[in-house]
């Protein structure tokens, strides 16, 4: 086929080349400079991240959004289909992060409200964003958005909360909260949710205005003690979840990572965040029977086609919890065939050899969410310790000193 194509191609050419009154196409480069700053994709997955890390970046470039009140703002969109679900008509996309025990707090988003929350940093590429912002002198909480690895459905979002003050905090908050707009009717969805009973949930509210301040009161929400609710709607609803992070220490840090997505049905949906490890999640799909054309400007009927199926779109938020290192070994770097892992003579620890020669470093391997995360063995200083028990036989990694190194903003564990 691709010669096919290419034959065809070159007979073109050499037509319009006879053709004096047309000249060649010129090839140009892809553009090397983002133009909307924050609006990254993945081909399949596109979000507009602000400088303060919510989800809402004005793009001059970017189509307008398909079906009712489209919009040019990028949020979170789906881009076979262009629908997007975080920035129609009035938005409120954002987090917030909190001491509960303290009473400080520090949040921001879309339009649901502002405070406390000065802009670090912020860089982006076309594929990956990062927000680095501080919360008055007690917290500095980074956001790096990346495509996920393991499906084109998800974007994953690495959270760290660096606690900056001098005082311990014993009762951590985050909050994440969408209100979801999902054509044909961005006034009227449905919304599912999962995994509530995680001790690491503990509050989720439907109404698509809360607040995302983490100690705000907002009294409408799903009841306790379930663990799931399915298709609730339609109305105009949103998904907000407040979570419980215990204790943080001056100079340590606190990382999990949240997703956010679009699937063309809700098995596919499903089927990513599971892919994913997600169990703790939430769903917005469309108030749509099926009939008509559902990106049209003009709507399209309502009915529980959409919810059931998941069609044209199923939007989705994931929550994977802080976790501890789930296995590690001590090896040496391969990068010689001639290399050799031994045990030293005395006994002490073990050691790689080269030929003989002592000059490759052992590393402790972890895996943290499925990743491989490699250190040298060192000692890392006070307060961290040394990677490696350096005993009779093989030697063994510790995991404690893994999160002690992880607890500090100058180590990347991600």
């Amino acid at each position: 086929m691709r010669l096919l194509l290419l034959c065809a191609v070159l007979t073109c050419g050499t037509s319009l080349a006879a053709a004096p009154s047309r000249p060649a196409p010129v090839a140009r480069p892809p553009p090397t400079t983002n133009l909307c700053p924050g609006v990254i994709s993945n081909g399949t997955v596109q979000l507009g991240v602000s400088s303060l890390g919510y989800l809402y970046r004005e793009c001059m470039t970017a189509p307008v959004s398909a079906g009712p009140e489209g919009s040019a703002v990028v949020g979170l969109r789906h881009l076979p289909t262009n629908i997007e679900a975080a920035t129609l008509l009035s938005p409120c996309e954002g987090w917030g992060v909190a001491s509960a025990d303290l009473g400080i707090t520090g949040f921001a988003s879309s339009g649901c409200g502002f405070w406390d929350a000065v802009v670090e940093s912020f860089s982006a590429t076309f594929t990956e964003a990062t927000s680095v912002v501080r919360v008055g002198s007690t917290f500095r909480v980074t956001h790096h958005f990346s495509p996920s690895p393991l499906t084109p459905l998800l974007y994953q979002v690495q959270v760290t909360i660096e606690n900056i003050g001098t005082v311990a905090v014993n009762d951590l908050r985050y909050t994440r909260g969408i209100d979801y707009k999902v054509t044909p009717d961005p006034f009227s969805e449905y919304v599912s949710f999962s995994g509530l009973n995680s001790p690491f949930v503990r509050r989720v509210v439907t109404w698509h205005h809360a607040s995302v301040d983490p100690l705000y009161p907002n009294y409408v929400a799903l009841p306790a003690g379930i663990d799931a609710f399915n298709d609730l709607g339609p109305d105009n609803l949103g998904s907000h979840f407040d979570f419980q992070l215990g204790a943080l220490a001056p100079g340590r840090t606190r990382s999990f990572r949240t997703y956010y997505g679009a699937a063309p049905s809700e098995p596919a949906a499903l089927s990513a965040l599971a892919t994913v490890g997600v169990s703790t999640y939430s769903l917005g799909q469309s108030n749509w029977n099926g009939t008509g054309d559902p990106l049209s400007d003009l709507g399209a009927p309502p009915g529980l086609f959409g919810a059931q199926s998941g069609q044209p779109v199923t939007f989705m938020y994931g929550f994977i919890p802080p976790v501890t290192v789930t296995s590690c070994s001590v090896e040496c770097r391969d990068n010689n065939p001639n290399e050799v892992y031994t045990v030293d003579l005395l006994g002490n620890e073990d050691i790689c050899l080269t030929n003989g020669t002592s000059n490759i470093v052992t590393v402790a391997v972890f895996y943290n969410q499925g990743q491989r995360i490699e250190y040298n063995c060192a000692d890392y200083g006070p307060g961290i310790g040394n990677l490696c028990n350096f005993v009779p036989g093989h030697d063994t990694c510790n995991p404690a000193v893994f999160e002690n190194i992880c607890s500090k903003s100058y180590y990347s564990c991600r």
